[in-house]
Order: C-alpha cells, then sequence, then structure tokens
C-alpha cells in the first residue's frame, strides 16, 4: 500500500538535498570569483605600485637572509621591465644593496647630496622615490629610481622659456627634451587660471582650464589616478606657475595605467558576466539532470500505462535492453533514478501482475464458460430427447400401450423434467445471489442437532444410502442464525460433492468445533483421490465442474459455486485444502459476534 505521507518526505528530503548542494556549488561559484577578484586586483595594485616607487609594496618585499638584503623576485622583474632601479641605503648614505643600478648612479650619499636629488634642486638623470623601513632593528632607506629628464627640464624651464605677448616661447634644446618625454607645459597665473600652453596636449585628454592647490596636490601625489605625472616650476619674479606634464614610466609603451580604475572596474564587470554564465550553465545543467532524473522515470510509467491500455501486459524495455525493462539493473533492482518513485512502480508492477492474472483468469472462465455451457447444453438436450422421444410413442396410434406401460413413461418423464427444472433453478438462484437479489430469513438454530438432521435426511437419498458418513458435534452448544433452507443446500452441495467425485469407500468426516465463543468451524473432511491445484483455484466458480474420476459427470456445474454464495450469505468465508492421494478439507468459518445486527430479516 503506498504511503502517501513517506512518499512527501522522501521528495522533500530529495529536494533539500539537491538544493544544499547548488547551494554549495554557488557559494563554491561566488568565492571562487571573489578570491579572482581579489588575486587580479592585487596583481593590478602590484603593478601599479611597482611603477610608483616609494609605495610600500618595495619595501614590504625586503627580507635579510645571512646578512644580505633581499627582494621579491616577482618584483624586481617588474622593477625592470619599467627601467627602473633600485637601492637599499644605510643611515650612514652607503648603498648596501642594488638592482639594476646605471653607472651613472652613485653608490654613497651625502645628506644634503641625497635630498637636492630628491628634491630635484640638483641635475640628475633619475626620478627618485624614497622610503624608509625599518628591518631587523636597522633602518634603511630604499630608493627607486626611473631614467627622468623631468629634473633637467624644471632646471631648465625658466631660462628656456618665457611668456611673451600672450604666448609662450620655447628654445629648440628645450622642445626637443620636452618632444622627447611626450610632454607638455602650461602657465598659470597667481589664481590658477591656465594663461596658456604649449607642446603635445592635443594627443592627450582635456585637461582643465584652472587648477586650485587641491589640484596639484592630487596630481602629483595620485598621478597614477590621471594618468600622467605633474611636476611644477615657481617663477617668484612673475608670481606665475609653470606645469610640466608627462607621462607615466609605463604609459608610453602601454596603456593600461592610462586610467586604472577603469581596469578595475573592468575586472569586477567581466568576474560578474562570469559568475552570471557559470551560474547560467550550472541551472541549465541542473535542468538538463532533473529531467533525466525526475522526467524520465515519469516518462516511462506513462508509457508503460499506454502499454496496459493497448493491452501488452509487460513492463516497456529499453531498444538495447536484451528484454530486460528499463527501469531494472540486470540484477532486477531498480535503477537509481527510478528508486524515487519506488511506491509508483510498485504499484504499477502490482497492477500488471494482476491484470496478468485477470486475464489468465478471464480466459480460463471463458474456457470454462464455454464447456459448461455445451455441457449444460447436452445435459439439457439428454432429458429433452428422452421426454420428446416418450412423448412421441405415447402419441403414436399404431399400437396401444397398456396402463403401466404409460406410468413407466410418465414416471421417466417426470424424472427428466425434475432435473431439466432444478437445473433451471441453479441458474436461476446463482444469478440472484450474485446479484444480492435474494431474501433470507434468518433464524437461531443450534447447530448440532440442525448439521445432525441435515446429514442423516442426506443420508436417505439412494445414490448416498451406502456412503461412509462420521458426524463430530461440538462439546459446546453453537447457536446461529441461519436460514434453514438454504443451509442445508450447502450442505447438501458439499457433502454430495465428496461422495460423488471419489471412488467408493470414501469415508467421509463432517465435524463442528467452537473456537474461543466467538467463532465456529464446519468442517468436511475425506479421504478420497483430492484434487489439483487448478481444480481447486476454479472449484467455486459458477461455470466450473470438474470431476477426478472417470464417472459420468453429474449435476449442474452451479452447486460449488452456489454453496460459497449462501456461505458468504450466512457471514462465513470458505477454504479448502488438499492434496492428491490423500483427500480434501473443506472448512466453514462462521462469525458468533453481533449476529442479530447482521442477521436480522431483509
Amino acid at each position: 500500500m503506498i504511503n502517501p505521507m513517506k512518499i512527501k518526505k522522501r521528495f522533500i528530503f530529495q529536494y533539500i538535498r539537491q538544493l544544499l548542494f547548488v547551494s554549495f556549488l554557488l557559494l563554491v561559484l561566488m568565492l571562487g570569483t571573489f578570491t579572482l577578484n581579489v588575486v587580479k586586483l592585487e596583481r593590478l595594485d602590484l603593478e601599479l605600485d611597482s611603477i610608483n616607487p616609494g609605495l610600500p609594496v618595495l619595501t614590504d618585499s625586503i627580507t635579510e637572509l645571512d646578512g644580505t638584503i633581499q627582494f621579491d623576485t616577482k618584483l624586481l622583474a617588474q622593477v625592470r621591465e619599467q627601467g627602473g632601479w633600485l637601492q637599499v641605503i644605510d643611515k650612514d648614505g652607503m648603498a648596501i644593496t642594488a638592482y639594476n643600478t646605471p653607472a651613472d648612479v652613485p653608490v654613497r650619499y651625502n645628506p644634503g647630496e641625497l635630498m637636492s636629488y630628491w628634491k630635484a634642486e640638483k641635475d640628475f638623470p633619475y626620478g627618485l622615490n624614497a622610503w624608509i623601513q625599518e628591518l631587523n632593528g636597522q633602518t634603511y632607506t630604499l630608493l627607486y629610481g626611473v631614467k627622468s629628464d623631468i629634473p633637467k627640464l624644471k632646471s631648465n624651464l625658466l631660462q628656456q622659456v618665457t611668456w611673451r605677448a600672450g604666448k609662450i616661447e620655447v628654445n629648440g634644446t628645450f622642445k626637443q627634451e620636452l618632444n622627447d618625454i611626450h610632454g607638455w607645459i602650461e602657465l598659470l597665473d597667481i589664481n590658477g587660471r591656465v594663461l596658456g600652453g604649449y607642446g603635445q596636449q592635443s594627443e592627450v585628454k582635456e585637461e582643465p582650464d584652472h587648477y586650485t592647490v587641491q589640484d596639484l596636490m592630487l596630481r602629483n601625489h595620485y598621478p597614477e589616478r590621471y594618468g600622467m605625472q605633474l611636476f611644477t616650476v615657481y617663477d617668484s619674479a612673475s608670481r606665475n606657475t609653470w606645469i610640466i606634464h608627462a607621462p607615466l614610466p609605463s604609459s608610453v609603451t602601454s596603456s593600461l595605467y592610462s586610467d586604472p580604475y577603469k581596469e578595475m572596474i573592468s575586472v569586477f564587470i567581466w568576474n560578474a558576466i562570469g559568475l552570471l554564465v557559470m551560474i547560467l550553465i550550472l541551472f541549465i545543467l541542473l535542468a538538463l539532470w532533473n529531467g533525466h532524473r525526475f522526467g524520465s522515470p515519469i516518462l516511462h510509467m506513462i508509457d508503460w500505462l499506454h502499454h496496459l491500455a493497448k493491452g501488452d501486459l509487460s513492463e516497456p524495455t529499453g531498444r538495447n535492453s536484451k528484454g530486460i525493462p528499463l527501469s531494472r539493473k540486470r540484477s532486477g533492482r531498480l535503477k537509481e533514478r527510478f528508486r524515487v518513485h519506488a511506491e509508483m512502480m510498485e504499484s504499477l508492477a502490482h497492477l500488471t501482475g494482476t491484470l496478468k492474472e485477470n486475464e489468465h483468469i478471464r480466459k480460463q472462465l471463458e474456457t470454462t464458460r464455454e464447456e459448461w455451457i455445451a455441457g449444460v447444453s447436452h445435459d439439457m438436450k439428454t432429458p429433452l430427447s428422452s421426454i420428446l422421444g416418450y412423448a412421441h410413442l405415447m402419441e403414436s396410434r399404431t399400437y396401444e400401450w397398456s396402463q403401466a406401460e404409460i406410468r413407466e413413461f410418465a414416471a421417466i418423464i417426470r424424472e427428466k423434467s425434475s432435473y431439466m427444472d432444478e437445473m433451471i433453478n441453479d441458474l436461476t438462484l446463482t444469478y440472484r445471489l450474485k446479484n444480492d437479489a435474494f431474501v433470507f430469513e434468518f433464524i437461531p438454530t443450534d447447530m448440532n442437532e440442525f448439521i445432525y438432521q441435515t446429514i442423516e435426511k442426506w443420508k436417505q437419498h439412494p445414490p448416498f444410502a451406502n456412503v461412509s458418513i462420521h458426524y463430530g458435534a461440538s462439546e459446546a452448544p453453537i447457536i446461529y442464525p441461519i436460514d434453514a433452507k438454504y443451509f442445508r443446500r450447502i450442505l447438501d452441495n458439499l457433502l454430495a460433492n465428496a461422495a460423488l467425485h471419489n471412488p467408493e469407500g470414501t469415508l467421509i468426516n463432517v465435524s463442528v468445533v467452537k473456537n474461543n465463543g466467538s467463532q465456529f468451524v464446519l468442517q468436511i473432511q475425506d479421504n478420497g483421490v483430492g484434487i489439483d491445484e487448478e481444480t481447486k483455484e476454479l472449484l467455486f466458480e459458477r461455470y466450473y465442474r470438474g470431476t477426478n474420476t472417470d464417472e459420468f459427470m453429474q449435476g449442474t456445474g452451479l452447486g460449488m459455486a452456489i454453496s460459497k454464495q449462501l456461505v458468504i450469505q450466512h457471514r462465513g468465508q470458505i477454504e479448502i485444502e488438499s492434496q492428491l492421494g490423500i483427500g480434501t478439507t473443506i472448512s466453514l468459518l462462521f462469525s458468533m459476534t453481533d449476529d442479530k445486527a447482521h442477521h436480522e430479516i431483509r
């Protein structure tokens, strides 16, 4: 029997497990995307820092091994790519470690000398950035230098550039040096307004026409935000300010750092797109998996029902399954995806088996019905032929029959007519019982005495006069409501069946036993030839008349079916046990509880 709650719990468990699995995958994807963002941003930040000397990333990579200062190899590679060099200066100004340092870079600096280079107060062909770091109790200064003509330009600007008649004039040497660094210059008045400009400003993004003090400081301190370097030269005579614009060291050969924030936004956007694509692919795969795991069993069950509707009473098989049902493994067990529908699969298998059994019974009943109709037709035709024959004899004028002969003919006609009447009555009775269109009159009766009287009366029939029969009454009295006429019919049929279908000398034992005060059992047992399984299964069918002897078949073939229906009407049940060569036992079981409520006269 299908348990809806069990099925519901199984489906809930399946979907929860699936939801947890998908949630886990989504979490992994999100963590993976987050990690990728962090890695890319760190790499971007590292690359930005590597072209902006003086930032802590260089000093953070410093380690000391056996008294030797060392840098991270990846950072050193980036320094080389940018055309830069490194020096670590101790507190006395001595360069104790150097990397990619050109020959014109000093190995020792006086305090004032280093400051003049750093502040661009003295000509130095390199742009310098410095950072102070403490390591193992010692204080070091990290110098990062990049080839730069800016200091030279700054020192020569006021001598080689003039402002005349609203126009900037530049001599040839300064002009060439400015072009070499792909830069340009602007002149600001005392209020920060741009008076004019000179150089390649048309090739870069548009610059403002007014600068505040904060603008100049931000552009000088965070050049990577603007994609350009900015240097100022103050003319104390005119109180004007000159600005030198120059690309970042890497922006001449690469546009990567022209706008670093766009790159950061791009990292987020592309990673978000990648995450969405992976989630979409995950849900597509999940839909395909669900369609295969849950959809294919349902389609299989629908196909199975279509087969049953067409009369094919078997489970569909796969194309290459060699006759094995599609839902089964070679071992006969359900496949994994069908186990969630186990109850439905079992119900369909049970339905298929029931339909097969019913079809088998139907065919047997059809065969039995045809045989029964043939037998009934023969049995009706035989007495009818006798009646017609004797009627013709009595009607004939060619011979005068004596009174004795006429009485003999009449007796034969009466006997044959009675047989036909009995057969018709049995047909009527069995169909009325089947359709519950019968009225019984149940009266409480002493069963011990009633059964005894019925057996004695049955033994008075000439065919059963020599039958060996023994009756064992119940020790306790049994009062049970019955319809005497039809209960007697039950006993007559069962006793006649035991006598007629067994050889002469068969012993019939009838017993009544009361069990626990709530039930009594009436048994008819014989030690005859027994019956086979096929006969036992069909013994109580309306169209079956079986025999285990080679004698002439007697009766209408309805007696056992009528007996079963009458037992049921008396609120009982009938059971049969038999073995070939040993005998047969038929047990009638009757419940004695709540008799009045069940057996009121209808």
